[in-house]
């Protein structure tokens, strides 16, 4: 799903506090971004750790052959990019699915941050903790119908009221699937009422099947 519920249990110690996290943030720096603004690319050298006030972030890779995968989506009160802190290459690309706030932390901001709160060194490590599983978890997605209801569903913990505004050319980037093969399945499930598709919106009206989808083992 949208990863954010582990963390934000962990931040709550600090965000219960308003003067506490005031401090928290300003130790970053807060920085306006507009839908598909690409943050950094695969490859880059980042000199610092994102953490999302509000709206959605796509975190995706490239292989060698050039095919992209979508790793993860970043919702509100999560970080990103933590592999800065091991001075290490990105080795995914981020871009921004809507209009984003987010505050950019230096390395040397995160290691202030260390000192100053405790509860710091838990959220990078839930974090870090939470995208190993993601990654693990999104390994073992083997078929069309799989891969496009695990998207679904993670999108929807964005949308709350499971009404995904979304284009095809756009989930197709998601679940790195080509539109015929989508079409094939969004129509099979918009017929069996597991999904509703009309004006580039998908409307979840069962989860529980979708759910199901997400977790078999052949199409």
């Amino acid at each position: 799903m949208i990863e954010g519920r582990g963390n934000h249990m962990i931040t709550e110690s600090i965000q219960t506090n308003p003067l506490k996290w005031d401090r928290f943030l300003s130790h970053g720096k807060r920085i306006f971004l507009k839908k598909d603004s690409t943050i950094y690319n695969q490859g880059d050298r980042v000199d610092g750790v994102y953490w999302v006030e509000k709206g959605l972030v796509q975190i995706k890779s490239s292989s060698n052959q050039g095919n992209v995968k979508s790793i993860n989506m970043i919702g509100s009160e999560n970080f990103f990019g933590e592999f800065a802190l091991i001075n290490a290459p990105a080795i995914t690309t981020a871009i921004t699915l809507e209009d984003t706030v987010v505050y950019y932390f230096t390395v040397e901001d995160i290691k202030s941050l260390f000192r100053d709160f405790d509860e710091s060194i838990m959220i990078i490590l839930n974090s870090l903790l939470h995208k190993m599983a993601k990654m693990t978890e999104t390994s073992f997605l083997e078929t069309a119908e799989q891969q496009i209801a695990y998207t679904l569903l993670e999108l929807s913990e964005h949308y709350h009221d499971h009404r995904i505004a979304i284009k095809q050319k756009e989930l197709s980037e998601h679940t790195g699937l080509t539109r015929m093969t989508l079409n094939k399945v969004l129509k099979k499930w918009n017929h069996s009422g597991i999904i509703e598709t009309e004006n580039k919106v998908i409307t979840i009206k069962n989860k529980r099947a979708l759910d199901g989808y997400s977790k078999m083992n052949a199409i």
